[in-house]
């Protein structure tokens, strides 16, 4: 196996204020329903444990990072949740990316509109934005790919930067 085709590199997303206010929403709701439930009626038992499992997958992404494998073509996103649950989110051939740009995610408007950003979500931070073709259609993704990653972009597939 060539040595340059693989490259690993792992982000800790940052909380946007979005995710904070998402986390706090499901919290409240499921406060207020257990106080319903008890209090008014026993149906609100159910918006109780929708709201329970709300709570512990909102724990789940309290404390979350992205890992990008590159390995012979084939990138591979996967988040990893409380450093012991992986989950994987994004597969790809390099031979259906239509494009890439390597800088900050607002400069990659040729591309389109990102759709899935698996980035730490930290202003200024380098990002590559890709756009692939996949069986749901085409795609733009944002990740942060570190520095073996980006050799290897320039290197070998410097014909599909944007």
């Amino acid at each position: 196996m060539n040595e340059n085709s693989y490259s690993e590199y792992a982000v800790e997303v940052h909380q946007t204020g979005a995710m904070r206010g998402r986390q706090v929403a499901v919290i409240g709701i499921t406060a207020v329903s257990l106080v319903l439930a008890l209090m008014v009626y026993w149906v609100f038992l159910v918006l109780t444990v929708a709201g329970a499992v709300g709570c512990y997958l909102a724990y789940l992404s309290s404390n979350m990072e992205y890992e990008t494998i590159f390995l012979d073509g084939t990138l591979e996103i996967s988040a990893i949740y409380q450093k012991m649950r992986r989950k994987k989110k994004f597969q790809c051939d390099m031979k259906n990316v239509l494009g890439y740009h390597l800088g900050k995610k607002e400069d990659a408007v040729r591309l389109g509109r990102i759709t899935k950003d698996y980035s730490s979500h930290v202003e200024g931070q380098s990002c590559c934005v890709m756009k692939v073709h996949t069986d749901k259609g085409e795609q733009v993704i944002c990740f942060e790919p570190g520095k073996e990653l980006e050799e290897i972009l320039e290197r070998k597939y410097r014909m599909l930067k944007a």
